[in-house]
C-alpha cells in the first residue's frame, strides 16, 4: 500500500508545500520506498510509494505525456494489462506501473473511468486544462481514503490515505465513500459502482452453482498474485485463509513450472504499451508474475498454544507451504495497543482486538523481506459466516444483512487489514472482495447460505471446495479444516487475549468514569470499560471531530453486549465436522445478555433525560476537576442557589486499580467531613464493599455506613447498612433475562424490628429503547417511564407518575435531547403543570464545558417564577 496526500485549490500552494510534505510524511510508513510531489497551479499531489508492480519505473505522482494530467494512486489495478491492450486511442506509457492506465482511461471516459478498473485503489487526479481534481475509491473500500475541508479556505479540498494527515488542517473530515467519485468542478460525489446485488431489498433467486463459486475465487486469487516482489499468505487455519492459501499454492507451483519452461525458450520482443511482458492477467485469464522465493510462505500468529497456530500448521503441512509461526505475549499485545489505535484511527472494540495480533505479525513479515500478502477478509460478510447469522428470521433479512455488512466492510475488516499491515509497509490483498466473485456470490438465493440445523455457517463455500465426490481430484483442504467452525480472529489467537484486554480495562476505567463519559463524546457513549479505555487512547491521538469517521461493529439479532462472536460459538458437541450439521438449539442457549442494572437504575435512561443537564435549578455552578500522575483526582464544586446560600465542596480521590481500592475524602462549606473507602473485586468477582464515615464538628454528629454491591451476569444486588442509626438496613435486588428486568427493595429497622418501606419495579431494555414501571413508597406511588434513542442525534423520553394516596391525578413529564454537533447538544422538557425547561451544553475547548439553562412556568408568564442558570466545568 502507498500513501497519498493532496490539496486542491489552496490559496497559496507554494507557501503550503512544506506543510503538505510534512502531512504526507505522516503516511510514509505505508510507502517507505520513495516520496514524490507535484505542484500544478493551485493544487499539490504528494505520494509515498510502496513498490510492488513497476518497481523500476513506477514512481509517483504519474503524469501524462503532455504533463497536463497528474495522478497519485494508492492500490493495485489487476486488469491493467487488458486495459492497456484495449484502449480506443493508442497511448504511450512512461512506466510499467499498473496504475498509470488510469490516465488514458480518464482521457477516454472522464468520470466513468473507475468503472473499468478491477482492483483496490484510491486516487487523486488533477487536470490542468480544466483546473479540475477528481478523487475516487475502490468499490468496497479496501484501501482507506479520507476527504477534508477547512472553514479558513472555503474552496479548498483535501484528500489523504489516513486521517492523521488531515486533522491538523481540516475542521471537517469524512471517510470517502467506497465506489464513489468526487469532482471539484461540481462539488458532487456520485456513485459509479452499481452492481446487481446493491439493493438489499431485492432478494436473489438464483440457485447455487458450486463450480461458479470455486472458479470465481480461483480467478480472484490468481489476479492478486500479480507482483514483482516476494509475497506470502496470512494463514489462520480457518476456512477463508486456508482456501486462499490452497489456491495460491496451486498457482505458485504452476508459475514455477511455467518459469522453468519459459527459460528454455527464446524470448520475443514485447510491446509494453499493449501490456505485453508485464505482470498481471491477460485475455486468457493467465497470470504473469514474478516470485523470488522457492516456496510460498505462509504466516500465522497467536499466543502460545493458540487454536489458529495449531490449525495453520496442519494446513501448511497439507499444502506444502513454508510456514512461519509467530507467537506474542499478552504483555506485548497490551504494550502495542496505543500504537495500534494510532495506526487504525478507530476505537471500535472488535477492530482493535483483531488488529493487534495482525499488527504485530505484519512487522515480522516485513522484516523477512515480504512486501505483499493475501488475506481472507470478506467471506463472512458475503456468506453470513458470523455466528449471529443463525438468528436471522428469514432469508430476506439474512440477505439484507449480508449486503449491509459488505457495504460497511470499509469501516471494519478492510480498515483492519489495510492499516494493520500498512503500518509496516506491507500490502494485504483480499480475494473474496473481487468484483466478479461478488457478482457470483451475492446473487445466490440466500436460503442456500442460511445456517440451519442441517448446515454449518458458510456451508456452500465449503461444499464448493469439497472434492470428495470428484474421483481423482486432489483435495483443496483436509476435511478437519474444510469443516472447521469459525473462530473469531481475536479468539483464535488465544482465548486469553480478550480476557486480558477486559481485565486491563478494569484497571484503567472506574465505574464512575463509565457513568460520566466526556461531554465531547456526544451520543457515541462507550458501553463497556474496554470500549471506554480504547476511546481514551483514541483521544490521546486525535481531536473529537475525528470521531465522526469511526463506526462500531455490532451483531444484528443478538442482545450480547460483547461485539465479538465468542458468545455465539457453537459447542463442540453440537457440530458434526464431517457433514457440517449443527444443533441449532444448543447455539441459541449460548447468547450473552444485557448487563443488569441496580434497582435504582431500572428507569435510569428516562430519568437522566428528564433531570440531567438542566441548569436552571441553580443560578450558577462551577466545577473544576484535575488528575495527577499518581492516581489522585481532585474536584472542587461551587453552587449559587436561587433561594439558599452559596455552597461548595472539595473532594480528593485516590485510586489503586491493582488492588481495586478507592479512597475518597470530601469537605464542604457546611464543615461536614466525609471519608469513603471502596474495595472492588478483591474478595469476589463482582463484589464491591463501601465504608462511608462522616463527621460534623459543629454538633458532633457522626455517621457510619456499610454498603455492599454484588453484580453478576443476570443479577444485581445491593445492601445498605446505617450502623449508627437504628441500625437500619435497606436491601434491593434485580434479576434479568434477555432484556427483561424485575426487582424489589425493602428497608428494615433493627431496633424497631419492623419494615420501614418496600418497593418493586419491572422493566425492559433494548439497544435503542427502554421501558420501566416502578412502585415505591410501600407500593403507593406508581411511575411508568419510556426512553427511546431515535438515532445518533435525537433522544426522547416520558414519565407518568400517580400517587394512589392523593387522588386520581397523574403527573406527566416529557423530554427530548438533540445533538447539534459532536461538541454540543440542546434539551427541552415540559410537564403537565405547564412548567417547561430548556438547556444548552457545549464543549468550548478540550476540558472546558459550558451549560446554560432556563425554566418557565407557562401558566404564570407574568409572574417572577422563571429561573435561569449556568454551569462551567473545567477538567484536565
Amino acid at each position: 500500500m502507498c500513501g497519498i496526500f493532496a490539496c486542491h485549490r489552496h490559496p497559496d500552494v507554494q507557501k503550503f508545500k512544506p506543510t503538505a510534505l510534512k502531512l504526507a510524511k505522516q503516511v510514509r510508513h505505508r510507502g517507505p520506498d520513495w516520496s514524490g510531489s507535484v505542484i500544478a497551479k493551485d493544487t499539490i499531489l504528494c505520494h509515498e510509494r510502496l513498490s510492488i508492480v513497476g518497481v523500476d519505473s513506477g514512481a509517483q505522482p504519474l503524469t501524462s505525456e503532455d504533463e497536463n494530467i497528474i495522478l497519485a494512486v494508492n492500490g493495485e489495478i489487476y486488469n491493467h494489462r487488458l486495459l492497456r491492450k484495449h484502449l480506443k486511442t493508442p497511448y504511450h506509457f512512461k512506466t510499467h506501473s499498473d496504475c498509470e492506465v488510469i490516465i488514458p482511461l480518464y482521457m477516454e471516459y472522464g468520470l466513468d473511468a473507475p468503472k473499468y478498473l478491477d482492483g483496490m485503489f484510491s486516487f487523486v487526479l488533477y487536470d490542468k486544462k480544466l483546473n479540475r481534481t477528481i478523487a475516487a475509491r475502490d468499490p468496497i473500500g479496501i484501501t482507506t481514503f479520507y476527504q477534508g475541508w477547512s472553514w479558513k479556505e472555503p474552496g479548498t479540498a483535501y484528500f489523504a490515505s489516513e486521517l492523521k494527515c488531515l486533522y491538523q488542517v481540516c475542521d471537517k473530515i469524512r471517510s470517502f465513500p467506497p465506489g464513489h467519485i468526487y469532482d471539484t468542478l461540481t462539488g458532487e460525489t456520485t456513485r459509479y459502482f452499481d452492481p446487481t446485488w446493491w439493493d438489499g431489498s431485492r432478494v436473489p433467486k438464483k440457485p447455487v452453482d458450486l463450480k461458479a463459486i470455486r472458479g470465481a475465487l480461483e480467478k480472484s486469487v490468481r489476479k492478486r498474485l500479480m507482483a514483482e516482489v516476494p509475497y506470502g499468505v496470512l494463514l489462520s487455519g480457518g476456512l477463508d485463509s486456508s482456501l486462499v492459501a490452497s489456491i495460491a499454492q496451486r498457482e505458485t507451483l504452476r508459475l514455477k513450472k511455467a518459469v522453468l519452461d519459459a527459460n528454455s525458450e527464446a524470448k520475443s520482443v514485447e510491446d509494453t504499451d499493449k501490456g505485453e511482458g508485464l505482470v498481471g492477467i491477460d485475455d486468457d485469464n493467465t497470470l504473469s508474475t514474478m516470485t523470488f522465493l522457492p516456496q510460498l510462505n505462509s504466516f500465522s500468529i497467536g499466543l502460545p498454544g493458540s487454536p489458529d497456530n495449531e490449525a495453520a500448521l496442519k494446513v501448511a503441512k497439507f499444502l506444502g507451504t513454508k510456514h512461519h509461526v509467530m507467537t506474542f505475549t499478552i504483555e506485548e499485545g497490551l504494550d502495542a495497543l496505543s500504537d495500534v489505535i494510532y495506526h487504525l484511527e478507530t476505537y471500535d472494540v472488535t477492530t482493535i482486538r483483531a488488529s493487534t495480533p495482525m499488527y504485530l505479525l505484519s512487522r515480522k513479515i516485513k522484516a523477512m523481506g515480504i512486501k505483499m500478502v493475501l488475506s481472507g477478509e470478506g467471506s463472512d460478510e458475503i456468506f453470513g459466516g458470523y455466528l449471529y447469522f443463525h438468528a436471522a428470521p428469514d432469508k430476506k433479512e439474512f440477505h439484507e444483512e449480508t449486503v449491509r455488512r459488505v457495504k460497511n466492510l470499509h469501516a471494519a475488516d478492510c480498515l483492519r487489514a489495510n492499516k494493520s499491515t500498512s503500518a509496516w509497509g506491507l500490502e494485504a490483498r483480499v480475494p473474496f472482495l473481487d468484483k466478479e466473485f461478488l457478482e457470483v456470490s451475492m446473487n445466490i438465493d440466500p436460503q442456500e447460505k442460511m445456517i440451519t440445523k442441517e448446515r454449518i455457517e458458510k456451508y456452500i463455500l465449503r461444499k464448493a471446495f469439497d472434492t470428495s465426490d470428484e474421483p481423482g481430484a486432489e483435495p483443496y483442504l483436509p476435511d478437519e479444516i474444510l469443516w472447521r467452525q469459525k473462530e473469531q480472529f481475536s479468539d483464535g489467537v488465544g482465548y486469553g487475549w480478550i480476557d486480558a484486554l477486559k481485565d486491563n480495562a478494569e484497571l484503567h476505567v472506574t465505574e464512575e468514569m463509565l457513568k460520566n463519559p466526556k461531554p465531547e463524546w456526544g451520543t457515541d457513549i462507550p458501553d463497556t470499560k474496554e470500549a471506554y479505555w480504547y476511546r481514551l487512547m483514541f483521544d490521546e491521538h486525535f481531536p473529537p471531530r475525528c470521531a465522526s469517521t469511526v463506526q462500531r461493529w455490532q451483531p444484528t439479532w443478538s442482545k450480547q453486549t460483547d461485539p465479538s462472536g465468542r458468545g455465539l460459538l457453537i459447542p463442540e458437541e453440537a457440530l458434526d465436522r464431517t457433514t457440517g450439521i449443527v444443533n441449532r438449539v444448543k447455539i441459541e442457549n449460548n447468547t450473552q445478555r444485557f448487563p443488569v442494572p441496580a434497582f435504582a437504575d431500572i428507569s435510569k435512561s428516562a430519568n437522566d433525560l428528564l433531570s440531567k443537564d438542566f441548569y436552571h435549578l441553580s443560578a450558577g455552578t462551577i466545577e473544576v476537576k484535575s488528575n495527577t500522575p499518581n492516581n489522585v483526582a481532585f474536584k472542587v464544586t461551587g453552587k449559587s442557589s436561587h433561594e439558599k446560600a452559596t455552597s461548595g465542596a472539595l473532594e480528593g480521590k485516590y485510586t489503586d486499580k491493582s488492588l481495586g481500592l478507592t479512597l475518597t475524602q470530601t469537605w464542604n462549606t457546611a464543615n461536614a467531613l466525609e471519608t469513603k473507602v471502596e474495595l472492588a473485586d478483591s474478595v469476589a468477582k463482582g463484589l464491591k464493599a463501601e465504608g462511608i464515615f462522616s463527621f460534623l464538628p459543629t454538633n458532633q454528629n457522626k455517621g457510619a455506613k456499610l454498603n455492599l454491591h454484588f453484580k453478576q451476569a443476570a443479577f444485581h444486588g445491593r445492601a445498605f447498612f446505617d450502623l449508627l442509626k437504628g441500625p437500619t438496613a435497606t436491601v434491593d435486588a434485580v434479576i434479568g433475562h434477555e432484556g427483561f428486568l424485575a426487582g424489589a427493595s425493602a428497608g428494615y429497622d433493627v431496633q424497631k424490628a419492623a419494615l420501614t418501606g418496600y418497593s418493586a419495579a419491572v422493566g425492559y431494555v433494548a439497544p435503542s429503547y427502554s421501558a420501566a414501571i416502578t412502585a415505591t413508597n410501600n407500593l403507593s406511588i406508581f411511575a411508568a417511564s419510556y426512553y427511546h434513542k431515535v438515532n445518533s442525534q435525537v433522544e426522547a423520553g416520558a414519565k407518568a407518575t400517580w400517587d394512589s394516596k392523593s387522588g386520581n391525578n397523574v403527573g406527566l413529564e416529557v423530554a427530548s435531547k438533540y445533538r447539534l454537533d459532536p461538541v454540543s447538544f440542546a434539551k427541552f422538557k415540559i410537564n403537565d403543570r405547564g412548567v417547561a425547561a430548556t438547556s444548552y451544553n457545549v464543549l468550548l475547548r478540550s476540558g472546558v464545558t459550558l451549560g446554560l439553562g432556563a425554566s418557565f412556568d407557562t401558566q404564570k408568564l407574568d409572574q417572577a417564577t422563571h429561573k435561569v442558570g449556568a454551569s462551567l466545568t473545567f477538567e484536565n
